[in-house]
């Protein structure tokens, strides 16, 4: 198990790369600039916050004007992270080595003061190019363009846009109408792809544009995606722009995808609108509903060149001659009898219970793969013996066997293995409920769907690895475990969302340093300042910081948390070469009296007072630890101990036995007399002999 979890964290550490933060924390210069109306990001560009651009929004991240100064370019926006959705900070780093003019221009991303929430925030800022967007967000309908237009406008860019992906193995995820902007002027001549990575993948995007599995999750659970998935989107974005009416209008989210399943997504998007010649081929091979069978880049560019390619035909998903009910339902195929499970779990379980639907499976739809894994998966939670959550987790298993590419369906969330993370931050954050998640992983219900996938873009070993160490930490209550540790093993780009640390975006070590210096300058120290979420964050970021004083940290004595949080803290300052923080010295120095009454001899707490309190002015909280921490000076301080204990244990004897004899008084005094005269006469006839030796030898007479 130790193994694993060292691969584990190996694993997570990669995945955090390039993630840091790109700015550091708001100092006083910054908010008293910020009361003006405008918050510098740091020294070459200014965001007006009170000057919004809404056509630039990504979902519910707000864009407002910025301007760059001396050799920044002058023109810019900014995205504003909300506090609940993650940035895609690993994909930025991906996304600034792609060079290519259909694609907006990252300029600078990092953390600033944000006036309007009084909190820190993360901020990408981009090259403002853009122009109008081909679609407004709430028009649902289409623009009728011409198929020669889409040709020459769309295409070209997007396609070469899409060729870079490929090559960099990126996912866009926001491919829709309303992020393609009409760059010069108000004729539209280029498009130039918008914003992807101020939100989770997809989050913004609307069912529409995705595919039937990705569409049927939470938004915030899409998880990521695939340059396939980016095909499908640019192929609903294309019959959008052509098409003259909405055949999905008025529709709801989940209507939509079981449109697409019953009709196919091509017919389902298209409607009534008939497109003849090549674009045709175009449509029906990106809207293609089998990723294998989807056009690839390469494909649309051999398209492109003028080579006529024939449509790929889509396999018709298989019916059985007799339903199953469900309810008041009959279903008739398990992609949506798999989606209304949830709907009816009691009747759900007397399906199963009674062999209704493994006899359906067997009988009507022959499909021998599908009842071997119901049996598996039933006598697994039998065994399991889940008690009062059997239901749940029953038709969550039952779910996964019926449909494998869906997301995981459990206790009303519907969610990519790989997108937990996100959505447990958000849960977090918005201060939800987060026990569903926590049963989610302690039953190992996402393990049983990472090993249903057949998606050969799936890393379904780090999935496995990832949730497997999260089962072994939710199961324990100490400080860097539980939830929280969960949330950063999948979530490695998520800030610490320690309560502590509110209104700070801490992306690192060193970031949470910063805010606690920046804490204490203001007088508002915590009592301790390491918790459970900062504990976590800080194993999972740099396991070297903390792990060693983990022990401390979840110690009931006061003397050995304050140690485990100086300790910690100093460790953090010494190995990324931090400069001195006097305001945090000088709190933590406040709180070491209960640690220096551990110490024994008087001169050695004396002397440590005196060193700690010069080390806490200078801001050296590094050689704080280290004081109190060295062998030598607590072996010292022993050493004194145990001579001290010796004499103390020898003069208590010593007591003990007068103690003995002063029991009888009238004795006492006697036997101390008689004692006293006979070591007198002893001596005094010690005396006589000596005299008497002496004078024989000198050959005289005492007489």
């Amino acid at each position: 198990m130790a193994e694993e979890d060292e691969k584990a964290q190996d694993v997570e550490k990669q995945d955090a790369e390039g993630v840091a933060q790109e700015s550091p924390p708001a100092n006083a210069a910054d908010k008293k600039a910020a009361a003006s109306g405008v918050t510098p990001f740091g020294s070459s560009i200014d965001i007006h916050y009170g000057n919004p651009l809404p056509q630039y929004n990504n979902g519910p991240v707000k864009a407002y004007v910025a301007r760059g100064k001396g050799n920044m370019y002058k023109n810019l926006f900014a995205l504003v992270c909300e506090k609940h959705l993650t940035p895609r900070l690993k994909a930025a780093s991906i996304y600034e080595s792609i060079i290519n003019p259909g694609l907006v221009k990252l300029v600078k991303r990092g953390v600033v003061y944000w006036p309007p929430t009084k909190e820190q925030r993360y901020v990408l800022v981009y090259e403002d190019m853009l122009g109008t967007p081909l679609l407004e967000e709430e028009n649902k309908g289409g623009l009728g363009w011409k198929q020669e237009a889409v040709m020459e406008i769309i295409l070209p860019p997007i396609t070469d846009v899409l060729r870079d992906f490929k090559n960099k193995d990126f996912f866009h995820g926001n491919i829709r109408p309303s992020n393609m902007f009409g760059a010069g002027g108000s004729k539209v001549e280029k498009i130039v792809l918008g914003d992807c990575l101020s939100a989770p993948p997809s989050y913004a995007q609307k069912t529409l544009y995705e595919t039937i599995e990705r569409g049927m999750a939470d938004p915030i659970g899409r998880g990521k995606g695939e340059v396939t998935d980016d095909m499908y989107s640019l192929g609903v974005s294309l019959a959008v722009v052509m098409r003259s009416n909405d055949p999905l209008a008025g529709m709801s989210e989940r209507d939509i995808v079981r449109q697409k399943m019953e009709l196919g997504s091509y017919v389902a998007i298209t409607g009534k609108d008939r497109f003849t010649g090549s674009i045709l081929e175009l449509l029906r091979g990106l809207l293609h509903d089998e990723p294998a069978q989807r056009w690839t880049v390469d494909e649309m560019m051999v398209w492109l060149g003028g080579t006529r390619l024939s449509p790929k035909q889509t396999t018709k998903r298989k019916k059985a001659p007799r339903p199953i009910v469900l309810g008041d339902k009959k279903y008739l195929q398990l992609p949506f009898l798999a989606m209304d499970l949830e709907n009816d779990m009691a009747e759900t379980q007397r399906l199963v219970d009674d062999g209704v639907l493994e006899q359906w499976l067997a009988r009507s739809l022959e499909d021998s793969n599908a009842v071997e894994k119901l049996q598996r998966a039933v006598q697994f939670l039998q065994d399991a013996g889940c008690g009062t959550g059997y239901a749940e987790r029953l038709v969550g298993n039952v779910s996964m066997v019926l449909d494998p590419s869906a997301p995981v369906r459990f206790k009303g969330l519907n969610i990519f293995g790989d997108g937990v993370g996100a959505t447990l931050a958000e849960q977090i954050v918005l201060k939800n409920d987060i026990k569903p998640f926590v049963d989610m992983i302690s039953s190992g219900i996402v393990l049983s769907w990472a090993h249903e996938q057949d998606n050969p873009f799936l890393d379904v070993a780090t999935l496995v690895s990832r949730f497997d160490g999260c089962r072994s930490s939710v199961r324990q209550n100490k400080v860097g475990y539980g939830i929280e540790r969960c949330l950063y093993t999948l979530n490695p780009e998520c800030q610490c969302l320690s309560e502590k640390l509110a209104g700070y975006y801490v992306m690192s070590p060193e970031d949470m340093v910063y805010a606690f210096e920046d804490l204490c300058d203001q007088g508002k120290a915590p009592a301790l300042f390491i918790d459970r979420h900062s504990s976590a964050f800080l194993s999972i970021k740099d396991r070297k910081v903390i792990d060693s004083y983990l022990y401390d940290l979840n110690a009931s004595e006061d003397y050995k948390k304050i140690l485990g949080n100086l300790k910690t803290i100093g460790t953090i300052q010494k190995r990324s070469a931090m400069p001195p923080m006097p305001a945090l010295a000088k709190t933590l120095e406040a709180m070491l009296p209960v640690v220096y009454q551990r110490y024994h001899d008087g001169n050695i707490r004396e002397k440590l007072e005196k060193n700690i309190k010069r080390f806490a002015e200078s801001g050296d909280i590094a050689k704080m630890a280290a004081l109190l921490d060295s062998p030598e000076v607590v072996e010292k301080d022993n050493k004194a101990f145990r001579t001290a204990m010796h004499e103390y244990m020898t003069l208590t004897k010593e007591d003990q036995n007068l103690e003995l004899r002063l029991a009888d008084k009238k004795s006492f005094g006697k036997k101390t007399g008689q004692d006293v005269s006979a070591v007198i006469s002893s001596i005094l006839a010690s005396i006589i002999i000596l005299v008497v030796v002496l004078l024989s030898f000198s050959g005289r007479s005492i007489f």
